[in-house]
C-alpha cells in the first residue's frame, strides 16, 4: 500500500493516508530551539538537547507511539461532533475523514476534511526564535453557515530531563500549568 510520494518541484514529501504503519516526522527548528512533529500533529519540543531540554513530552510507552503531540480540535456547536485537525487523536473512520500531510524543510502542513470543513494547520519555527508557531486555516465547503469551536491542546512536561519526567509523571501531571497564546 502506497502511503505517499515525494513532490520534487515543492521538496517536500507527501503523506496521502494518515494511517501510516508507523509514525513518520519532521525536525523542525535550529541548534537552539527544536521540535519533532509527525504525520498526525505527534511529537515533542525541546531547548538545546531532545534529552537533556525537552518541555513538550513524549511518552515512550504511548501506544500510537506519536501520542501525546499538537492538537487542534474542533467541535460543531449544532450537532456536538467533534474531530481533531490531524488525524490523531480523535481517529474519525477514514470514509469520512481525508487527511494529506507535507513534511517540508523544517515546517509541516496537515490539511484534512472532514463534515464539509477543511482545516489546513502549518507548524513552523521561525528562524533564530525560540518558539513555534502553529497556523490553523478553516474552510467551510458544506452547503450551510456553520459554527465552529477550536481548542489547542499539547502536554507539557515540568522535567528537562526525559528519563526522570517518565519515571515521575504523575507528579508531573499534578502540579503542572501552562498558558498557551
Amino acid at each position: 500500500m502506497q502511503y505517499g510520494y515525494f513532490d520534487d518541484k515543492a521538496k517536500e514529501y507527501v503523506i496521502t493516508r494518515p494511517d501510516t504503519p508507523a509514525s513518520w516526522s519532521n525536525y523542525l527548528g535550529s541548534t537552539e530551539y527544536g521540535a519533532i512533529i509527525t504525520n498526525n500533529a505527534g511529537g515533542y519540543s525541546f531547548y538545546k538537547s531532545a534529552a537533556q531540554g525537552r518541555f513538550l513530552r513524549l511518552r515512550f510507552n504511548s501506544i500510537p507511539m506519536d501520542q501525546p503531540g499538537r492538537y487542534i480540535y474542533l467541535r460543531d456547536r449544532d450537532n456536538g461532533d467533534y474531530w481533531s485537525a490531524s488525524w490523531q487523536p480523535v481517529g474519525k473512520p477514514l470514509e469520512s475523514f481525508k487527511s494529506t500531510c507535507r513534511h517540508g524543510t523544517a515546517y509541516t502542513i496537515i490539511e484534512s476534511e472532514y463534515a464539509g470543513i477543511v482545516s489546513e494547520t502549518t507548524y513552523f519555527v521561525p528562524l533564530g526564535q525560540l518558539f513555534e508557531y502553529w497556523w490553523v486555516r478553516l474552510t467551510n465547503r458544506s452547503d450551510r453557515p456553520r459554527k465552529l469551536s477550536a481548542f489547542s491542546y499539547c502536554e507539557f512536561s515540568n522535567n528537562w530531563d526525559t528519563q526522570q519526567d517518565l519515571v515521575n509523571l504523575q507528579y508531573s501531571l499534578f502540579i503542572i500549568k501552562g498558558e498557551m497564546r
